[in-house]
């Protein structure tokens, strides 16, 4: 009776957030998994890589107008901060793209190496940015006294240093608490971990700073929203190369 429900009622679990799904057909254990664990079989694990390459794209359009942004005040003389660092972030952003890219189109169980590889660029690459982005905000203070109105404050600035470093402190635990709990887990699917396959403590203390680093990430974002309305979007023109402009001209 349980298999025909399962089999009769899939496309409208499809409306369903993709960890309700992941719950509802028993494919993860409902108490903090992994975030990618709730994304690691059908029909959630469509879901989870649209989702994932979709926000793969959003992060390197904001990575894109970050470095433009920046740019324009390195060019302007505005402040006293070497080229590299924002070239360091653009492409620290871009390895992080592609990171997201491969955690939601490898999946945990089809090929564990790239799925896991993925994963680390990802956060690792974030801990990474956060520390040349903090740098860069530093460097902007210059820029930001002259112009406050797109600028943030010092208050500002030392939240972003109070997130870098909770976000690193929480990609060690949750690389370290992650590798000890394996070494104590005695069940058959990891997806699957409760208490009675050990280590299961230290394995709820990862998979906890895995949603936490996700949300300081967001909050991260958040604090550059201001900065980036400084900047004005014209719209992207095109040149026929095959027409006289003379011509057009004239005409």
């Amino acid at each position: 009776m349980r298999d025909f429900v399962l089999i009769k009622t899939p496309i409208k679990t499809y409306n369903c957030p993709r960890y309700l799904i992941s719950v509802y057909h028993e494919h993860v254990y409902p108490i903090l998994p992994y975030i990618s664990e709730t994304g690691s079989s059908p029909p959630e694990s469509c879901i989870f890589g649209q989702m994932v390459n979709f926000g793969a794209v959003l992060l390197g359009v904001i990575m894109y107008i970050r470095y433009r942004q920046v740019d324009f005040v390195l060019t302007a003389g505005s402040i006293a901060l070497k080229r590299t660092w924002n070239e360091m972030s653009f492409w620290c952003g871009n390895l992080i793209c592609f990171g997201v890219t491969l955690v939601g189109n490898f999946q945990q169980t089809n090929a564990s190496w790239m799925h896991f590889g993925g994963a680390f660029l990802t956060f690792g690459g974030t801990a990474v940015l956060f520390i040349i982005q903090t740098r860069i905000g530093f460097a902007l203070r210059r820029f930001y006294i002259r112009f406050p109105r797109y600028g943030v404050g010092n208050k500002m600035m030392y939240f972003r240093v109070f997130l870098t470093i909770f976000y690193n402190t929480l990609f060690i635990m949750m690389c370290v608490c992650a590798v000890i709990s394996v070494d104590h887990f005695t069940g058959l699917d990891y997806k699957l971990w409760t208490n009675e396959h050990g280590g299961y403590s230290i394995h709820l203390a990862s998979t906890l700073s895995e949603w936490l680093l996700v949300l300081v990430l967001m909050l991260y974002v958040l604090t550059v929203s201001k900065e980036f309305k400084s900047l004005e979007y014209q719209e992207i023109k095109f040149l026929n190369k095959n027409v006289d402009r003379n011509c057009i001209e004239c005409c």
